[in-house]
């Protein structure tokens, strides 16, 4: 009897910058997550984590509105690999640590 082939789900390997721990989520998640990262940071000289969540869930809540997981938790996670991948960088300014988009990246990150 021939078994029903199901679609899988695309996966992205995440790698978090200091620890090098890698593990996946569905791409489905990754794309838009990352998209509302990037879109914070555009034009920012700077933005705290809580700052650039802020904005995630906003920015989620409105393209992805049935998304019951935790945004805060995916978007800190996207936002370690994409520090991993040279795309955004943390900084330390006055005390504060913050977020912006990487102005010299590395060459083959997106």
């Amino acid at each position: 009897m021939a078994k029903a082939v199901s679609a899988k789900t695309q996966k992205v390997i995440l790698t978090h910058p200091r620890t090098g721990s890698e593990f996946t989520i569905d791409a489905n998640i990754y794309e838009p997550i990352k998209a509302a990262i990037l879109q914070s940071l555009k034009g920012s000289k700077g933005k705290t984590f809580t700052e650039v969540t802020d904005d995630v869930v906003s920015i989620i809540r409105k393209k992805m509105p049935g998304f019951e997981k935790s945004i805060p938790w995916y978007t800190i996670s996207i936002r370690l690999d994409l520090e991993t991948k040279g795309i955004v960088e943390t900084f330390t300014e006055k005390g504060k640590k913050l977020n912006r988009l990487n102005p010299r990246p590395l060459k083959g990150s997106k």
